[in-house]
């Protein structure tokens, strides 16, 4: 291979690596803002312009999981805070960081962080 062959096959490669990290970080400030509202791969991979399944794999591949499974955790964290911070009832908590229903955060968040609602706000409180 000429040096200006392997040149081209560089750069070539470097584009195609740092592409999935782009669309990976897109995606990212993509769930970050709408977090609190109901978000699906569609959206996810509309807001990137790519296809739901390159949107699935460009994320697993650079952040190691899902973009769902992201949320959900983003979420949690999110709702964390807010427990750390405030009063509200769950219900609020729920509907503020994205949950549809306070049933599903309960068990999404006592799946995540290994103790129910009451118990994390008792200890943090």
């Amino acid at each position: 291979m000429t040096l200006i062959a392997e040149i081209k096959f560089q750069e070539q490669h470097q584009q195609l690596t740092v592409i999935p990290r782009e669309r990976s970080k897109n995606i990212l400030a993509y769930l970050h803002k709408h977090y609190a509202e109901k978000v699906t791969i569609n959206d996810s991979a509309t807001a990137v312009n790519i296809s739901p399944k390159e949107c699935i794999r460009s994320f697993k591949k650079n952040i190691h999981q899902t973009p769902i499974e992201y949320l959900l955790n983003y979420r949690v964290e999110q709702a964390k805070k807010i427990l750390r911070h405030s009063e509200l009832s769950i219900t609020d908590i729920a509907l503020r960081a994205g949950f549809s229903t306070s049933a599903y955060f309960s068990k999404i968040f006592k799946e995540r962080v290994g103790m129910t609602l009451r118990e994390y706000r008792q200890r943090q409180g």
